[in-house]
């Protein structure tokens, strides 16, 4: 059976019902990715809509989790004094630092699933090097052309290196 040309077959994005999830640590997963997402939402409809809002939501382990615009406080103390004088609140730059930590938690996200690509990137290539085998063989018993392959592929290697280097460090500078 031939196994390096076999792809994963992935059951892609379905509609699924919505209902309770029982299983502890399923509840814990559904949370942090719905919550991200929600987070996300409600920002993208405060800069859209140029409104006010608080999200605050308790997790299934009973952490809190907030995000408000200008800031959570803010709405609430609002809502309490059944008001809406936010003119004040803006001015001191809260909902400038609550659009500062949500640009750099998207920029963590995206960091983190560039990582996650580059890991999945190293673990292909070091599977598809784990079935050639290619480091047992004696390059004493190679052609002149598996040689030339050979070196091209050590070439294309140190290449490829060097540039991943020269991203990291073009990331971690800025």
């Amino acid at each position: 059976m031939n196994t390096v040309n076999q792809k994963k077959k992935t059951m892609g994005r379905k509609k699924i019902e919505i209902k309770k999830v029982e299983k502890e640590t399923n509840k814990q997963v559904t949370f942090s990715k719905r919550r991200s997402g929600i987070f996300k939402k409600a920002c993208e409809l405060c800069l859209l809509s140029d409104v006010n809002l608080a999200i605050i939501v308790f997790s299934p382990a009973d952490k809190l989790f907030c995000c408000g615009r200008p800031n959570t406080d803010a709405i609430l103390n609002s809502y309490i004094k059944g008001t809406t004088e936010f003119e004040d609140q803006k001015s001191t730059g809260d909902s400038m630092i609550s659009e500062q930590y949500n640009r750099e938690y998207e920029e963590a996200l995206k960091m983190l699933e560039m990582e996650k690509k580059k890991l999945a990137d190293v673990e292909n290539l070091a599977r598809d090097w784990n079935r050639v085998g290619w480091w047992n063989d004696s390059i004493d018993d190679m052609s002149s052309e598996q040689l030339e392959q050979f070196m091209m592929s050590i070439f294309e290697l140190r290449k490829k290196l060097a540039e991943k280097e020269h991203e990291r460090l073009m990331m971690f500078s800025r």
